[in-house]
């Protein structure tokens, strides 16, 4: 077996693990969208019986933004994978949309009292940092075009 065979069948295994995982990862983020629905419309008839009263809404309002940006998380996953399958590289400025909703997913989750301020401060550089370099990265690419 010479090398060039030898490429060719580790590329046609990578590319049937991608694939794998491609709709592995449909299924998940199908299933949690069905999910997140259910639960959504379950919230509202289950908040509107009890009353709006109280701040049980504003809790069931976090669990709704935090569901629908691990919808959203998924989805950009989905187009990662989708993106390193056409052009065989991975788009940064997608990776890092990606940590950019899962961080914001976090912060909604976040109980603000109790945080230490060195916390705080990390997660704001670190959401601070990640927008800097989405937008370097769309300028250069509007830049280069």
């Amino acid at each position: 077996m010479n090398k060039n065979n030898l490429i060719r069948i580790v590329e046609y295994i990578e590319k049937a693990i991608i694939l794998i995982l491609l709709f592995s990862l449909l299924v998940v983020v199908l299933y949690s969208t069905i999910i997140f629905i259910s639960l959504l419309f379950n919230g509202i008839i289950s908040q509107y019986q009890d009353s709006f009263s109280n701040n049980n809404i504003l809790t069931h309002l976090h669990k709704i933004f935090g569901g629908f940006l691990l919808v959203l998380i998924g989805i950009e996953l989905v187009h990662t994978v989708k993106m390193y399958l056409k052009e065989d590289v991975v788009h940064v400025e997608i990776v890092l949309l990606v940590a950019l909703i899962g961080i914001s997913r976090h912060v909604i989750d976040l109980d603000f009292k109790n945080l230490e301020p060195m916390t705080l401060i990390g997660i704001s550089s670190l959401i601070i940092v990640l927008s800097a370099g989405y937008y370097l990265i769309k300028k250069g690419m509007r830049l280069s075009k």
